[in-house]
């Protein structure tokens, strides 16, 4: 049965791509961001990172539990990936999503290097995540949301690989506060955040305001799309 399982995901995501849609400069009144470049990895491991993010507090209100199948949606070089796969253990799963392949080129390197084995890298497009559908506990998206030129089917695809029960996790930087030392098309509202998800078939089902700069907010499938 595992053997038939990773057969199918492997022929999933080997799938011919749908051709692309244009691009979006702007989606909902908001100013969507160019996307950070591979070169600029090194700053999503920096030192005062957990200072100005927090994200260890992130990650425990994330309430992973161990055999669960989570995804980390622009994971860069994997910094969340790896605490990730700890916490949902040898019999979880960890979707690790880039678009960039040197991003998931370093990802590979980092995993074989601590010999993590429960974590499958996908070099996923700016449209589409090639995610496998209803396989997803949780899909979280750490200052990547708001880089997507193409949101609505970047939603529409993560709809598609969530549970019935699973969560889309946003963490985006508090566009309310002018402290917060971030470009302003790299912020975004609660309002805003709001309005967009619920506009794609999303619900906001908790969120936590305890974090330095960002929002954290969790959202459940709508009823209706």
């Amino acid at each position: 049965m595992r053997l038939l399982t990773c057969l199918i995901l492997i022929a999933f995501l080997n799938l011919p791509a749908q051709e692309a849609p244009p691009g979006l400069t702007e989606y909902m009144g908001r100013q969507i961001a160019m996307t950070m470049h591979w070169k600029g990895a090194e700053w999503l491991i920096r030192r005062v990172r957990e200072q100005e993010e927090g994200p260890s507090k992130m990650r425990e209100q994330l309430q992973v539990k161990p055999g669960m199948t989570v995804c980390d949606m622009g994971c860069g070089n994997g910094y969340h990936t790896l605490p990730l796969a700890e916490m949902v253990g040898e019999k979880g799963k960890v979707f690790a999503v880039d678009v960039q392949p040197e991003m998931i080129e370093m990802l590979k390197q980092n995993i074989d290097r601590k010999g993590v084995k429960n974590v499958v890298p996908i070099n996923g497009l700016y449209h589409d995540p090639k995610l496998p559908p209803d396989t997803c506990d949780m899909i979280l998206l750490v200052d990547v949301y708001h880089e997507f030129s193409h949101p609505v089917q970047m939603l529409a695809s993560m709809r598609a690989a969530l549970k019935k029960d699973g969560l889309l996790v946003l963490v985006e930087f508090r566009a309310e506060d002018e402290t917060v030392p971030i470009r302003p098309e790299h912020k975004m509202t609660k309002a805003q955040i709001n309005k967009e998800m619920n506009a794609n078939g999303f619900t906001l089902k908790r969120e936590f305001d305890g974090l330095p700069w960002q929002h954290l907010m969790f959202f459940g499938k709508s009823e209706a799309k």
